[in-house]
């Protein structure tokens, strides 16, 4: 085989790791501060190029540590991104993974190739996403309409992003904002919430958290209606500062019962 006629596009990962801060009232991404070119200070997903002998999941899991300091988190694969032009180099083809974790749980800091690492608030504004950072930097990018039989981003959100000075390097703001809806989607239909609540709780903290991750307003007897096959109350009760209120504790079920 001749590989120089043979030669392919170069292969990279991305990671994007959400987290819900310990008052559950903030749904953050961290980002990284690129300290070399292309996108020299702007802000990505951290994530770098896949080495010859490694896996794509065990290249995410090293640039992440290298990048960040994370380390044994669970991820899953988001997507693909292989747009000819996205990366100014040459030609590049990313793999996008995600994770989600609670903030208060791990401790980061930028390594490798990034000047800085930071979380960033996602608030999700009518036509735009804002990205508020724990160091005081906001980054907004517009969002026209995402397709759900493809789960990516139209032809017209295409030609905004790159019309668009975000602060957000490559084609970021894609693949945060795919993330985001995947994630939106399965805490719609799956227990992948769970994981970020203590042991025991009380269901109004368990509504919040829900409402942080899906960006609105729940009612409560619907959203009560929905969660009682997963949680069962403990027979105790939570203690509140300054308040004679004690809530009832709750925790999740081993078996998950029918309605």
């Amino acid at each position: 085989m001749d590989t120089i006629k043979n030669e392919g596009p170069s292969v990279t990962v991305d990671v994007l790791v959400f987290a819900v801060n310990q008052k559950l009232d903030a749904l953050k991404i961290l980002l990284i501060r690129r300290k070399s070119h292309p996108f020299i200070h702007c802000w990505s997903l951290p994530g770098g190029f896949v080495e010859m002998q490694e896996s794509l999941e065990d290249a995410a899991r090293r640039e992440l540590e290298e990048k960040t300091g994370l380390q044994n988190i669970y991820m899953e694969q988001l997507y693909t991104f292989g747009e000819p032009e996205r990366d100014p180099r040459t030609r590049v083809i990313s793999i996008a993974y995600m994770a989600l974790i609670r903030e208060e749980a791990v401790a980061v800091k930028a390594g490798d190739d990034a000047e800085e690492a930071s979380w960033f608030t996602i608030h999700q504004l009518k036509d735009a996403v804002e990205l508020i950072g724990d160091n005081g930097e906001t980054l907004t990018y517009h969002v026209t309409r995402i397709p759900l039989f493809i789960g990516g981003v139209s032809s017209m959100e295409e030609t905004a992003y790159k019309q668009e000075k975000s602060g957000i390097a490559f084609d970021h703001e894609k693949a945060i904002q795919m993330g985001i809806n995947r994630l939106r989607n399965k805490a719609e239909y799956t227990n992948i919430l769970f994981g970020l609540m203590p042991e025991e709780f009380t269901l109004p903290d368990l509504q919040k958290l829900y409402e942080t991750v899906l960006g609105k307003h729940l009612y409560k007897a619907n959203f009560r209606k929905k969660i009682s096959g997963f949680v069962e109350a403990t027979g105790e009760k939570k203690n509140q500062e300054g308040s004679k209120r004690r809530p009832e504790l709750y925790r999740f079920r081993e078996t998950v019962s029918e309605n």
